[in-house]
């Protein structure tokens, strides 16, 4: 006789678990979630040692917390803004490389493809370079943003509750942080025509 496979535990049941102190229900989860957290630990961080040591951490902030995690976003967004925050207290926000919505998908407003890559962007790699640091120069609160909508692929619900605001809050902070990126857009387009 097979042995009968047993179904997957679900996302919540394990999360409710985990909220009441079981730690194997909570390494389920993070099993899940490393991955994605390690990939966007090592763009910011551009050192896989330092990456795993900033996922780590993380982790230990996420169970740390886990009993304020409400359910009103998806976890790995959740996980996202401590990983952001994590990050930010060990080095500067995000002072290095980005992860990669193209810049054409960022200034128009529009959520990324999970497979977009700067490289299909009309914009050269230099002037996506400097995207990623005019990105990285916005104020924090434009850039928590921008950084959820795009780059962790977050609602504008699920960023309002990650980041504690009104979707309301997030629409503003989107709608400033795109007019200024689609000012510097304007402004490598000039740069262009005057090279050519």
């Amino acid at each position: 006789m097979q042995p009968v496979e047993q179904p997957e535990t679900p996302e919540r049941e394990l999360i409710g678990r985990a909220q009441n102190g079981d730690v194997d229900a909570f390494s389920i989860l993070m099993e899940g979630f490393q991955p994605r957290l390690l990939a966007q630990a090592i763009v910011f961080c551009r050192d896989a040692e330092l990456a795993r040591d900033l996922v780590q951490e993380t982790m230990i902030a996420a169970w740390k917390s886990l009993k304020r995690f409400d359910g009103t976003c998806q976890l790995f967004t959740w996980l996202y803004v401590i990983l952001q925050r994590q990050h930010g207290r060990a080095r500067g926000w995000f002072a290095r490389r980005l992860p990669s919505p193209t810049a054409e998908q960022i200034l128009a407003g529009s959520r990324r493809e999970t497979t977009a890559a700067t490289e299909n962007s009309d914009f050269g790699a230099d002037e996506s370079e400097l995207l990623r640091a005019i990105v990285s120069a916005l104020p924090p609160k434009h850039r928590e943003v921008i950084r959820l909508r795009f780059y962790a692929d977050a609602s504008e619900a699920e960023t309002a509750s990650a980041l504690g605001i009104s979707v309301g809050t997030v629409k503003s902070r989107l709608h400033h942080a795109l007019k200024k990126l689609q000012g510097m857009r304007e402004k490598l387009n000039l740069l262009r025509s005057e090279d050519h």
